[in-house]
C-alpha cells in the first residue's frame, strides 16, 4: 500500500513469485520519476517468505528508514521507500489492522462499567527516563528487548507523521510480542477524550468461531485502569474476567474471558498523549513485569517521538511559509518592474498616437513586446520548475535547436549592443533531446549572459562540441562579463538566488538545472581566470536503456 508519493492511496498487488519495483514494472509499475526504472526486486522463498533485494539503483532502497545493503526478509508492517514513494507491506494477512476512521465505533469500548469487567492490577512501572533503562532480565527477554528498542529507534530516525508511527509502532509490538489484540488510543486534542487510532487483531489458525469472523468480537477495557495509567503515568499489568452467566454456572474460567492485559501510557514531556492497550487470553499467553516493563519503555519513546514528529511539522509549516513569503517578494519585484516596463512604453504609444509620430509609437511598443517576452519566460520558468515532468525524448539535431534560440536572442543581443556568436560542431550526431527542454536551458543561459555583459563591449559565444569518447553532446555559453563573485558560486543554482537584484527571479539557472538533470545530463560553472564566465552542459548522446537501474531524476528531496 503506497503512503506518500505520486501514487498515494494505491494498493499493489501480484501473484507473481518475482516482483520487479519500479517504472518499468509491469506487475508494481511506479509514476515516481524519482525511482529507477528497475529499482527493487521482492522474491519469494521456498518458506513463503518475501526476501526484499535492491538492484543497485542510484537513489537506493531504504527498509523501516535503512538503507538496504543486502537481501533482507519482509515482516507484516514493514515500509519500504524507494526515491519519493513509501510503502506498507502487509503481506500477513493473519494480522489485521485498523486505523483512523476506518475503526468501526463500536469496536472499542472504553466505558466497561456496563459490561461488568472485574480488573486487578496485578504490577506496575512508572513510565519516565528511568523506565527505558531495563534491569538485566534473562536472556531472551534481554534479546526481545534490545531488538525492540532498536527496530522503534530506526522508526523514530525516519520521522514519520504521528498516524503513521503509530501504525509502525503496533507492528512491532506484534511481531515481537505474544499480542491477541492491541488498541493505541490518543487524546484528542480539542476534546481531551481518548480515541482508539490503531487497532490490531490477530486471527490465530484453529480459532474458535467467534474469533474467526470478519469483524472480531468487541475489545473492552477498564475505564479504571486507563484512568489510573493516565494519573499515576505508570504501566500496569493487570487481569480481568469477563462476568456473565456462564461464569456463574461453573464453567472453566479458562473457556471464559479471562484475559491478560498490559496498559502503558505514551508521555511526552510531563504530558499523556496516548496509551498502548494489549491483551491476550490467558489460555495463550500471560503477560509478565519483563514484558510490563519492555511496553512502558515503548510508550515513553513513542512519545517522545510524537512530540519531535510535531516539532518537526511545526518547523516545517514555518519554513513553508516562511519560503512562500520570500518567493511572492521575488516574484512581486520581478512582476512590478515587468508592470512598470509595459507601463511606460503603453505611455509613449499613447503618446505616439496622440502626435501620429510613428517613431515615438515603435518605440514604445518595443518596450512592451521586450517585457511581454519578459513576463511569458518567467511563466515558462515558473511551470517547469514547479512540477516533474517526464521528458519526452526524440533523436534531433541539437545545432538547429541551438541555432533556432540565437537567432530568437539575436535582437535582445542587438539591444544590449553585443556581439552574439555561434559555433556548432559540424561532427554533432543526432542525440535524445527533449526539444522545449533544451530550447528553455539555451534561452535562459543566453538571457543571463546578455544581462550580465557590459553594454557596448559584450562577446557571448555559443559553441556545441561532440565527445566520442564519453558519448556526450555539449553546449557551452561563455560571456565576457565580469563574472560571477566567488561567494556566490555555490548558490548560483539554487532557486530565487539572483545576483541581479530585483531584476530577476533567480529561476533561470535553477530551472536549467532542473531540466537537464531530468534528461540524465549534468550542468556546471567555469569561471577562468581571465573573467567572464561559462556554463556547461552535457547530455547523454545515447537512449538511456529501460534496463539500467540507475535511470533517475536524482536523489528523493
Amino acid at each position: 500500500m503506497v503512503l506518500q508519493g505520486p501514487d498515494k492511496g494505491r494498493t499493489l498487488k501480484t501473484p507473481d513469485d518475482v516482483v520487479l519495483i519500479g517504472r518499468g514494472s509491469e506487475q508494481v509499475p511506479l509514476t515516481d520519476q524519482t525511482v529507477s526504472r528497475r529499482h527493487a526486486e521482492l522474491r519469494r522463498d521456498e518458506e513463503g517468505t518475501w526476501i526484499i533485494a535492491d538492484l543497485h539503483s542510484a537513489n537506493g532502497t531504504y527498509l523501516n528508514g535503512v538503507r538496504l545493503q543486502k537481501n533482507a526478509r519482509l515482516k507484516h508492517g514493514d515500509q519500504i521507500r524507494v526515491g519519493s514513494t513509501l510503502m506498507v507491506y502487509a503481506g500477513d494477512e493473519s494480522v489485521h489492522q485498523l486505523t483512523g476512521k476506518s475503526i468501526p465505533m463500536d469496536l472499542v469500548s472504553l466505558d466497561a462499567g456496563q459490561l461488568a469487567v472485574d480488573s486487578s492490577i496485578m504490577a506496575s512501572v512508572p513510565s519516565n527516563e528511568d523506565s527505558v533503562i531495563m534491569a538485566a532480565p534473562e536472556t531472551a527477554y534481554a534479546v526481545k528487548a534490545w531488538k525492540v528498542m532498536r527496530e522503534l529507534t530506526d522508526v523514530i530516525g525516519t520521522l514519520l507523521q504521528p498516524e503513521q508511527l503509530l501504525a509502525r509502532v503496533m507492528d512491532i509490538i506484534f511481531e515481537e510480542l505474544d499480542v491477541d489484540r492491541g488498541v493505541i488510543f490518543v487524546r484528542d486534542e480539542a476534546t481531551q477524550e481518548l480515541l482508539p487510532d490503531v487497532v490490531r487483531f490477530r486471527r490465530r489458525q484453529g480459532a474458535d468461531d467467534e474469533e474467526s469472523e470478519d469483524k472480531p468480537t468487541s475489545i473492552m477495557t477498564s475505564r479504571t485502569i486507563i484512568n489510573h495509567v493516565i494519573e499515576s503515568r505508570e504501566g500496569v499489568l493487570c487481569s480481568n474476567v469477563v462476568a456473565d452467566e456462564r461464569f456463574r454456572s461453573g464453567k472453566s474460567v479458562q473457556n471464559l474471558g479471562m484475559r491478560s492485559v498490559i496498559v502503558a501510557p505514551i508521555v511526552a514531556r510531563e504530558q499523556i498523549l496516548g496509551v498502548i492497550h494489549l491483551d491476550s487470553t490467558v489460555t495463550r499467553h500471560t503477560y509478565n513485569e519483563y514484558e510490563l516493563r519492555l511496553l512502558t519503555a515503548i510508550g515513553y519513546q513513542t512519545g517522545l517521538a510524537i512530540e519531535n514528529a510535531r516539532l518537526v511539522q511545526s518547523h516545517l509549516e514555518r519554513e513553508r511559509l516562511a519560503a512562500a513569503g520570500e518567493t511572492v517578494a521575488y516574484l512581486s519585484h520581478y512582476i512590478k518592474n515587468i508592470l512598470q516596463g509595459m507601463r511606460s512604453g503603453a505611455d509613449l504609444i499613447e503618446r505616439g498616437l496622440d502626435r501620429r509620430d510613428f517613431a515615438v509609437t515603435t518605440q514604445g511598443w518595443r518596450i512592451v513586446e521586450r517585457n511581454l517576452n519578459r513576463c511569458y519566460n518567467l511563466m515558462l520558468n515558473m511551470l517547469a520548475f514547479s512540477k516533474q515532468r517526464e521528458p519526452r525524448l526524440v533523436m534531433m539535431q541539437i545545432n538547429k535547436l541551438v541555432d533556432d534560440v540565437v537567432e530568437l536572442m539575436q535582437k535582445p543581443a542587438d539591444d544590449a549592443q553585443a556581439v552574439l556568436l555561434a559555433e556548432l560542431d559540424d561532427a554533432m550526431p543526432p542525440i535524445p533531446l527533449d526539444s522545449n527542454g533544451v530550447h528553455q536551458v539555451v534561452l535562459n543561459l543566453l538571457e543571463n549572459a546578455i544581462d550580465a555583459v557590459n553594454v557596448g563591449s559584450g562577446v557571448i559565444n555559443v559553441r556545441t562540441r561532440y565527445d566520442a569518447g564519453r558519448r556526450m553532446a555539449e553546449i557551452v555559453v561563455v560571456d565576457n562579463g565580469p563574472g560571477v563573485p566567488e561567494a556566490e558560486r555555490s548558490r548560483i543554482f539554487e532557486p530565487f538566488h539572483s545576483t541581479k537584484g530585483h531584476g530577476g527571479t533567480g529561476l533561470g539557472l535553477a530551472v536549467a538545472r532542473k531540466i537537464v538533470t531530468e534528461m540524465g545530463g549534468e550542468i556546471e560553472l567555469v569561471c577562468p581566470r581571465e573573467g567572464g564566465a561559462e556554463f556547461h552542459v552535457r547530455l547523454p548522446a545515447v537512449p538511456r536503456s529501460d534496463s539500467e537501474s540507475g535511470a533517475t531524476l536524482g536523489p528523493p528531496a
